[in-house]
């Protein structure tokens, strides 16, 4: 496995473009975050540990080939993929949605 490094990458301010990743992440976010009242900050800090969980090992990615980000960067290759378990996923109140495999 080829040892991943980390780099510190500086982009232009007001240029959300130069940086599409994080962008997509806190838009997605955003749109969920609109529609959940947040009661206080240890509530926010759970669900946002859940929204971390559902947007990296539930919700499949385009731009991944239908991959989640847990699979890409564990190596799993969509075409050779053995599903063992697959389990629904539902949390805020039907917000975060999907079916979470298990390999």
């Amino acid at each position: 496995m080829t040892p991943y490094r980390l780099r510190l990458t500086r982009t232009e301010l007001h240029c959300p473009w130069q940086n599409g990743r994080i962008e997509r992440f806190f838009g997605t976010l955003k749109d969920r975050l609109d529609l959940r009242p947040v009661l206080d900050g240890a509530q926010l800090d759970k669900d946002l540990a859940t929204f971390r969980f559902w947007y990296n090992r539930v919700r499949p990615h385009q731009n991944l080939d239908g991959c989640t980000p847990s699979e890409v960067w564990r190596g799993v290759d969509p075409l050779k993929r053995r599903v063992r378990l697959r389990r629904w996923f539902s949390a805020w109140d039907g917000l975060l949605l999907g079916e979470r495999y298990l390999l």
